[in-house]
């Protein structure tokens, strides 16, 4: 007998098996071909979220009409679950044919729709099957093989359509054995931690240590992005996280008794699907409670997207582990959909920035500004900045620059073992590796053209000493006004009196008078730019005063005062962005 889906009056699960059963017998008399087309609603618990759950049901009713209505006379449209659906679609051509109906589903599911006064949308993760595919009876290999190219689609950012090819299968098969195995691995002993040095930005002194998880299998060492995924969709994060977690509690003790105080702290990541479990909170508080570890030494990451679904009841775990005492750090930040709307309601105290604002930074003045934005609202909400990713000089010299306060990278340590990490900080609290000098540095200088120049000049001028600087990773301002200049350079010390030396001897320049220069602590511009006198919207703050003075103030009159000379170019915002 059919059944119903009760919310969308769609056939359902059960009315689903008997059809497709039924479909592939018919497929057999008449060597028609049969194809299933799956489709998995990508963003639909965000609707549910933020619409509420009747709305989000309505949203379901209207989705299951829209396919109803693209289906062909006789072809079976059910709601598998949830926000799962099916087409079974028999004499079946052509591939061509599932492709354009694909099409057509694609478009039909992500079109707006009005639930509750509002406009939703969501999209879709599609997969095709046929049942050349799948010689089977009762359908469950075709349903197996429609349902890996729905996991290819959504694996390659949803919104999309995948036909089903036997490598998918065979991927499923090792993603299947890899879930296996990764339930034993704990009992097995082959799961390892390794510590990444977390180092003060200026000095390179390790201060902290991210624990990040390896697997050692008999069959070789398989990658985090391989296994934690799957972790993650099979449950078994649950077990391991908590191993994890108690491996950071016996760092930070083991570091404490040998160090004291001057112990490196200890940072470990917590994953969406932990935080899901309402247990988490007192598992990590049994676990503190039975290694002795500090809370107040343990950072525990949380990424920006977690907060996307379900944010209140994560909140409500997060909160949970403030009153345990436990630190909280907000890890990619920036590279999500609302940082600001939840690091306000966050127990938030380290923010650490994605490295993809770090790969950049020495070469472009965009990613200098993102930083810069990021380093200046942690600073305003009383947070510690970390950067991720660093593996060059430049990188740390530009995050230095702008006030970050640690660096986690290659271009200091690699994770390690925990035993290296003890002897690395045992060689850093002998004095035997020195710091790494930052080696940020400005030149404050004035000078006078020798002959007047032209705006086609000046522009000339502008290209060449943008692209030269650039190259050099040099920022600042030139201004040029009554046949004199003032600049102010800043970066590494080398180039910066290179750059200076160079200017000195060009030719176009006549009594240069050094202002000041000297070590930088930060950055003050983000890129060099060049500013002339009718550049009045250039100005920092304040209205355009040049129809207001008596008399121009020559820069070398300014210039003899080396603080009002500073404060007069540093008033100036570069706008010739490179």
């Amino acid at each position: 007998m059919s059944t119903f889906d009760v919310l969308t009056g769609l056939a359902d699960r059960a009315a689903f098996r008997e059809g497709l059963r039924s479909a592939l017998q018919r497929s057999l008399r008449a060597h028609a071909q049969v194809g299933l087309v799956l489709i998995d609603l990508d963003g639909f618990q965000t609707v549910n979220d933020l619409h509420g759950q009747d709305n989000g049901d309505a949203l379901l009713r209207e989705i299951g009409r829209r396919l109803q209505h693209l289906a062909r006379a006789g072809e079976l449209v059910a709601r598998l679950g949830a926000d799962e659906f099916a087409i079974i679609c028999e004499q079946v051509t052509a591939p061509a044919t599932l492709a354009a109906l694909a099409e057509r589903i694609q478009l039909a599911v992500q079109a707006p729709l009005a639930i509750g006064g509002d406009s939703a949308a969501v999209t879709a993760s599609i997969g095709l099957a046929t049942a050349g595919d799948a010689a089977d009876e009762d359908g469950d290999l075709l349903l197996r093989f429609a349902a890996a190219a729905v996991q290819a689609a959504r694996a390659a950012g949803g919104n999309g359509w995948q036909f089903f090819d036997p490598q998918m299968h065979q991927r499923a098969l090792q993603r299947m054995d890899l879930a296996h195995r990764l339930h034993l691995a704990l009992e097995r002993d082959e799961l390892a931690p390794r510590f990444q040095p977390i180092v003060d930005a200026g000095s390179g002194r390790i201060v902290g240590a991210e624990l990040l998880l390896r697997w050692f299998p008999q069959q070789g060492e398989v990658s985090p992005v391989e296994f934690i995924p799957i972790a993650e969709a099979s449950g078994a994060i649950i077990p391991i996280g908590a191993w994890v977690f108690r491996q950071a509690c016996l760092a930070e003790r083991d570091w404490y008794r040998r160090w004291g105080a001057a112990a490196p702290y200890v940072s470990v990541n917590v994953s969406v699907r932990q935080l899901d479990d309402p247990a988490l909170a007192d598992v990590f508080a049994a676990i503190l409670a039975d290694t002795g570890a500090d809370p107040r030494r343990l950072l525990v990451e949380i990424t920006e997207s977690m907060l996307m679904v379900e944010i209140d009841a994560k909140l409500r775990v997060l909160g949970r582990f403030a009153e345990l005492g436990l630190r909280l750090a907000m890890d990619d930040f920036g590279t999500g959909y609302s940082s600001l709307a939840q690091l306000a309601r966050l127990p938030v105290d380290v923010l650490k920035i994605d490295r993809s604002f770090i790969k950049d930074i020495a070469e472009s003045g965009e990613s200098r500004a993102v930083v810069e934005a990021v380093v200046g609202l942690g600073r305003a909400l009383g947070l510690k900045l970390v950067a991720e990713g660093v593996e060059t000089a430049a990188q740390q010299l530009e995050l230095c620059g702008y006030g970050c306060d640690l660096i986690q990278g290659y271009y200091f340590y690699r994770p390690m073992p925990a035993g290296e990490l003890v002897a690395a900080f045992e060689r850093q609290a002998l004095n035997v590796e020195p710091a790494k000098d930052t080696g940020l540095y400005f030149l404050l200088y004035v000078s006078e053209a020798v002959a007047p120049l032209s705006r086609p000049q000046l522009d000339q001028l502008l290209q060449r000493t943008r692209v030269n600087n650039a190259r050099a990773g040099l920022t600042g301002c030139l201004l040029y006004e009554n046949e004199r200049f003032m600049q102010m350079l800043e970066g590494e010390h080398g180039k910066v009196m290179e750059t200076f030396e160079r200017i000195r001897t060009s030719g176009l320049h006549d009594n240069v008078r050094v202002v000041i220069h000297q070590r930088a602590k930060r950055r003050v511009f983000t890129h060099w730019s060049m500013l002339l006198p009718d550049d009045a919207a250039a100005r920092r703050h304040g209205p355009d005063f040049r129809g207001r003075q008596v008399q121009p103030m020559r820069f070398d009159a300014i210039a003899t005062d080396a603080q009002v000379c500073y404060a007069f170019i540093t008033a100036y915002v570069p706008d010739v962005k490179h």
